[in-house]
Formats: C-alpha cells, structure tokens, sequence
C-alpha cells in the first residue's frame, strides 16, 4: 500500500509553485502582450478599419491556434514521455525524445500547413469573415503571423520540455524578454511612428514575427551553450527510432484530435458569430483575449501538472499524482477568482483601452460577467485533463471533447444564433454549457483511477 509521507506533500508543493508559478506567470503575460496588441489596434482612428482590423486578428487567431493544435499534441506526448526517462534518468532517450519532437514538429506539420494556409489565404479569410474588407485590411496580417509561426512551432517545443525539466523559470525570463520587442514593434509599426512606415494591423504582424525570432534565437543557445537539462551532448550520435515515433503518435494522435476538435470549433463558431456583423466579431475579439487571460490559469497548470504526474507514473506513486492533480486545483480556483474579480472591478477603464467604439464596449460589457463565470469550468476542466494527460490517456480526453464541442458548442450556438437570433451572451451559456460538461466528465474519469496503468513507453525495439 503506498503510503504519503510529509516530506511528499512538501514536495508536491514545492514542485507546482516551482513549475506552475511561472507558467502561470508566462501564459498571463503573453496574453497581456496580445491584449496590448489589441489595445494599440484600437488606436487606429477609422472605426470601419478599426472593427475590419480586429476582426482579422480573430480570424488569423483562430487558423493558427487550429495549425498549432497538431503540433501541441506532439509537444504533449514528447512532455510525457520525457518525464517517464527523466523519472527513469535515461539522458540517452531523453535526448533522442527531443530531437525526434523537432523532426516531427517542425518539418512534417508545421511547415506543410503554413504552405497550405499561405496558398489559400483568400478563401479561408472570405470563408470565416464573410466580410471581404476583412480580408481587404488584414490579409498582410494573415501572412506574417503564419510565417512566424514556423519559429512559434520550435519555441512552443522548448517552452513545454523546459517545463518537463522543471526550468519553467527560464521559459518565462526569455518569453518576457523577447516580447518587449513585439511591443515596440507594435509601437513603432501600426501608426508609423518616427522612420517606420505606418502599416496598420500588418505591422502588429512583423512584430509579432520579429518577437519570435529572438525567442528562436535565445533557445538555441539554450540547446549548445547553456547548463539547461535539454542541452543537446555533442558526443551523441542521433539514430532515427521507429519505435520512438509510435510512442509519441501514440500520445499525440489523441491529444492533438483533441486540440484540432477545439480549435476546428473555434473556427465555425467564429463563422457563425461573424453573421452577427462585425461589430459583434470584434467585441468577441475583446471578450476572448480577456477570457483567453483568465482560463491560461487552468492552461498553466495543466502544462505544468501533466509532466509532474507522468514522472510519479514512471515511480510508482499513485497517490503523489493525485495530490498534485488536486494541490492544482486548488491553486486554479484562488488565482482566477483573483483575476476575474479584478478584472470586474476595473471592466469599464478596461474596456476604454481597448476601444472608443460605443456599439463594440456596450457588446462587451454585456457579456463581461459570464465570460467571469464560464472561466471556472475551463480552469478545472484543464487541471484534470492536463493529470489525464500526463498519465496518457489522451484517448479518453480527446472522445469527449469532440461529443462536446461539436454537440453543445457548434450545434447550440448555431440555434441561437440563426434561428432565435439570440445576441453575444446566448453564445456564451454555451461556452459555460459545454466546459462544464467537459469539467464533469474529466473528473470522474480522473477519480475512477483508470488511467493509472495506462502504457506510455513501448521498450521493445
């Protein structure tokens, strides 16, 4: 019978405030630079290009999140993986997890779908915006952010297996500073202050891929020059290993159909608010960059949890991983009651940054207090799934967000929208609807204790 001795609670602790602090940190900070990079779209004067400018972040938004979900579930599986030989202190194969990651990563999913996403940008804009000054004003927008997005896709590896290695900190130091450069970059660009020339939302674009770049940069020296556990050896001699590969689709098959149902969702769900014109679009551009801050509470400590559970797998110890599912908890509901309460208090001078549109802060406004709301469920959705992830059952995850989200979220809102004719608010009962449901069931899954023999790693050759 494994018993929890003290000193493991105390561990349990010092490892989630040592690896979820700065993620936590990390994730919020990256969506306050995506807030200030809508605030300062919001200082274009024109109110038709301010509205079309916004509207195209949120449909570039929404391709690039769908292109990133295939690419996150490997990052996952290499996550779990990597946690099972660190738990096993095998620093051969957790090299090899690594580069195998990059090969699989970078050239055979990221590169292909930003070609494809390149090559028909018109339609896919026409497509979810139904407005062609959308595209008119934001597919320089478009090109730029897909673009950056084969540097996203190698800094997104990283930033997960650093966390993996318990160096959430170094992730968090580097993505703050590199994001210093976007923000100047968003300055200097969209207005064409001093020698630069005045862009528009594509500006907000370049500096979003200028910001990438450094991050690119500072993680290879991370690879060959720092004293990071992810440090690739310069004696290891790298062998491609089929098995290595089936063991991360294994993983990442599931949770990347996962994040594909979520963010395909997205997509028609974004299309099906865009019929609402595209003052209501924007402000759903305002109320998901907003909710997108609070509920990166759960995604943090899913990231951080998932690791920390699969290397108590690896060990053994049941009861650890429990607790650290549940510690998790715990800590999402504080921080975002926090947050939500804070960001209430302050909804009106909020809102001013954003916009000086009276149609679009009315709009949000309205919707303000249930986007409150609907982030509880997600942050406890997130904590359980990221412990069922962390122990593999990616499987179970993945079954039942695609039930959920094509069954509560696309068919609910398409009702309301179309056929009441229901405004903003109803489509977000159904945000609440559907991550409650999804809270409820990965939970039970969680506490029925089925995922603990779950197997991750395949030794024969």
């Amino acid at each position: 019978m494994e018993n929890i001795s003290k000193n493991d609670y105390n561990k349990v602790k010092n490892n989630i405030i040592k690896n979820s602090i700065p993620t936590i940190i990390a994730f919020i900070l990256s969506d306050v630079f995506s807030i200030i990079d809508t605030m300062l779209v919001g200082t274009i004067s024109d109110e038709k290009i301010y509205t079309a400018s916004l509207s195209a972040i949120n449909i570039t938004t929404r391709v690039m999140l769908f292109i990133s979900a295939l690419s996150r579930g490997l990052n996952v599986a290499s996550a779990t993986i990597l946690s099972r030989y660190i738990a096993n202190d095998d620093k051969e194969k957790m090299q090899s997890t690594i580069i195998h990651t990059i090969i699989l990563n970078v050239f055979f999913i990221s590169l292909p779908l930003v070609i494809i996403s390149l090559i028909f940008v018109k339609p896919i804009m026409l497509f979810i915006g139904n407005d062609s000054i959308i595209y008119e004003v934001g597919k320089g927008y478009f090109i730029v952010i897909m673009i950056s997005f084969l540097f996203s896709s190698f800094n997104n590896i990283f930033a997960f297996l650093s966390r993996s290695v318990c160096e959430a900190r170094r992730a968090l130091y580097m993505e703050s500073f590199a994001n210093i450069f976007n923000i100047i970059g968003d300055i200097v660009l969209i207005n064409g202050l001093f020698i630069f020339p005045k862009l528009g939302v594509t500006g907000a674009g370049v500096a979003t891929l200028i910001y990438k770049v450094i991050l690119t940069l500072m993680w290879i020296f991370v690879l060959f020059k720092s004293k990071s556990k992810l440090r690739f050896n310069p004696k290891y001699k790298f062998n491609f290993n089929k098995r290595m590969i089936k063991d991360i689709l294994h993983i990442g098959v599931p949770a990347s159909t996962e994040l594909l149902s979520i963010r395909g969702a997205n997509i028609i769900f974004t299309k099906i608010i865009s019929t609402m014109g595209t003052s209501v679009l924007a402000a759903q551009q305002i109320c998901m960059t907003i909710f997108n801050l609070i509920i990166e509470v759960g995604n943090a400590l899913s990231v951080s949890v998932a690791p920390l559970v699969s290397e108590c797998i690896g060990k053994c110890k049941y009861k650890v991983a429990n607790l650290y599912v549940l510690f998790s908890r715990k800590i999402a509901i504080i921080v975002s009651t926090v947050i939500g309460m804070l960001i209430l208090s302050i909804s009106t001078p909020l809102l001013n940054l954003y916009t000086t549109s009276e149609s679009v802060k009315l709009i949000t406004k309205n919707v303000l207090i249930i986007v409150i709301i609907a982030q509880y469920a997600q942050n406890i959705r997130d904590v359980y799934a990221g412990g069922l992830r962390g122990s593999g059952d990616t499987k179970y995850i993945a079954k039942y967000t695609i039930i959920a989200d094509v069954f509560l979220k696309i068919v609910l809102s398409y009702i309301f929208v179309n056929i009441f004719k229901f405004d903003l608010v109803s489509v977000w009962i159904v945000i609440i609807l559907n991550e409650l449901f999804k809270a409820v069931i990965f939970y039970k899954r969680f506490h029925s204790d089925k995922w603990q023999n779950i197997k991750v790693i395949n030794d024969t050759e």
